[in-house]
């Protein structure tokens, strides 16, 4: 666990092994500089609720911003002041305030019991260095605020501790079985609602990837079926920030929504997947049914240019594909991708508006799914595959990119030839490896091994392909791509993307939605 961050549900504290040291670091969203405090070289041991390093100390989350160390021997715990306004403030003989610029935020350091004094540096305008050097058995309590800087009584260390490994315990019961390190990424990701978050949200990394995306959230609430309010809470976490137009932002977190990019329409997979196992309250889906249509419409209504009436992404980020080679050529691009995902998004809309008692509605989409397929089938199968066009062009892009095996996730609805065609170019690609499938198959020109897009294999292209697949009836296939990414998890983590033919975790290296998808495929 030493590659993931300790923290808990609900903190916004994450401590990280870092190549100099381990450090109490801040995971909100506006925050330039996320080190705040460096606690000592090396982790000793983790556990769910207390993380312990190798000079002794230990440390505990408490709320969304409380952080308990507790040392027995004389630390020094160096304040991280690295922006030009830092200050570290001397209330009393017990207790500091540290205004980290840096992080957007304040902090009130203060012993609970024991001794300590603060060594600093003023270079006239602001603090260059400060060490707060603890002298035995003391119990340091760190508390994030804004104005009010916060007082009275601190928890007991043990206990507070304890009431975290209880609540792992009931979280890995309900979504992970026996799956501890998956089912920990994903409890300590949580972060409460507050801020731009109207609810309980769970972000991709409490590493570098502070934030929810707009694809992301759609597997770490698959992940969470058994808690039918919480999987809600994880797909209206970016409904709540749609804009007028009906357009979900690229990525939002406690203090930014991000409107730039955006990232595809697979929502409607994911709530239609969820469904299927009784996996969303009756509540919610009726919420979703007009905030799914809006964004589903937006796509023909704001990203069509011509008169195909065929969207267009206008950057690879806007597939979730940021850099793959479809996009090497230049943009706008129409991928068959997009097409497939809003007609599955069609056909959940035409099931929620059914399961709600409007028929015509109902009729009205699944009229719109098939027309959208049939454009897909019609204007981007060409020489026995599907191929992505530029949108002015209109010539085929030269392209191996698994993206554009990705109508694949149609399953059944996908004309059969093109199904069996697109399987046995799956097969004879050089896109699966012993690891899993590759984004760009091994022997492209334009594989890279730590290309991100251009060759590493993604946790949420692979259960795209694996539902798509069982959908289509090909079973076995799927079955057999399962056994291959789980053993990539189990053997490299829960990292970002895996190298094609290695196995090794890459990127950020503890995700939640690779931890979310090993957990649904684990199933």
């Amino acid at each position: 666990m030493i590659d993931t961050p300790f923290s808990r549900r609900g903190s916004y504290f994450a401590v990280s092994a870092l190549p100099d040291g381990v450090y109490l670091r801040t995971v909100r969203g506006d925050a330039r500089n996320r080190e705040l405090l460096r606690l000592g070289a090396g982790i000793s041991s983790v556990r769910p609720g207390r993380l312990t390093l190798t000079d002794g100390t230990e440390v505990a989350l408490a709320g969304s911003g409380r952080a308990l160390i507790r040392t027995t021997g004389p630390p020094a715990l160096d304040i991280q002041v690295r922006d030009q306004y830092d200050v570290v403030v001397e209330e009393s003989p017990v207790a500091w305030r540290f205004v980290a610029a840096g992080a957007n935020r304040n902090y009130r350091i203060r012993l609970a019991h024991g001794t300590a004094r603060l060594d600093a540096t003023w270079d006239g305008e602001r603090t260059t260095r400060a060490r707060l050097l603890v002298t035995g058995p003391a119990l340091v309590v760190v508390d994030e605020y804004g104005s009010a800087a916060p007082a009275g009584p601190v928890e007991d260390f043990d206990a507070v501790a304890a009431s975290a490994d209880e609540d792992f315990t009931a979280w890995l019961e309900k979504h992970g079985g026996s799956h501890r390190l998956a089912a920990f990424v994903t409890w300590a990701a949580m972060v409460p609602a507050g801020g731009l978050l109207r609810r309980e949200s769970m972000l991709m990394s409490k590493n570098r990837m502070t934030n929810i995306w707009s694809w992301d959230h759609c597997f770490n609430a698959m992940a969470l079926w058994r808690d039918p309010a919480g999987a809600a809470d994880q797909i209206r976490t970016l409904f709540d920030h749609q804009d007028e137009h009906g357009c979900l932002p690229d990525y939002v977190n406690d203090a930014v929504a991000e409107r730039n990019f955006v990232k595809p329409p697979v929502h409607g997979w994911a709530i239609a997947w969820l469904m299927d196992r009784d996996g969303l309250p009756d509540d919610a889906i009726a919420a979703l049914y007009e905030p799914l249509g809006r964004w589903t419409d937006w796509w023909f209504e704001h990203r069509v240019y011509g008169g195909d009436g065929i969207p267009s992404y206008n950057h690879g980020n806007d597939s979730g594909w940021d850099n793959a080679t479809v996009f090497a050529a230049g943009v706008p691009v129409q991928s068959p991708d997009l097409l497939a995902f809003l007609s599955l998004q069609m056909a959940a809309l035409a099931r929620i508006a059914d399961r709600l008692g409007r028929p015509d509605d109902a009729r009205r989409w699944s009229d719109r799914a098939a027309a959208t397929r049939r454009t897909m089938s019609e204007r981007f199968w060409v020489g026995g595959r599907f191929v992505a066009r530029h949108t002015v062009s209109q010539r085929v892009i030269e392209s191996d990119s698994l993206l554009t095996l990705m109508p694949l996730v149609l399953g059944d609805l996908l004309p059969p030839d093109q199904f069996e065609a697109s399987v046995q170019r799956l097969l004879d690609g050089g896109y699966l490896t012993e690891h899993g499938p590759a984004t760009e198959p091994p022997h492209s020109p334009d594989y890279v091994a730590d290309g991100y897009w251009r060759g590493p294999i993604w946790a949420p292209t692979t259960l795209l392909l694996v539902d798509g697949l069982r959908r289509g009836g090909r079973a076995d296939l799927a079955d057999d791509i399962t056994r291959r990414f789980l053993a990539t998890c189990s053997a490299a983590g829960m990292a970002e993307n895996f190298d094609a033919l290695t196995g090794a975790g890459l990127r950020d290296p503890s995700m939640t939605w690779t931890a979310s998808v090993f957990l649904v495929l684990s199933v």
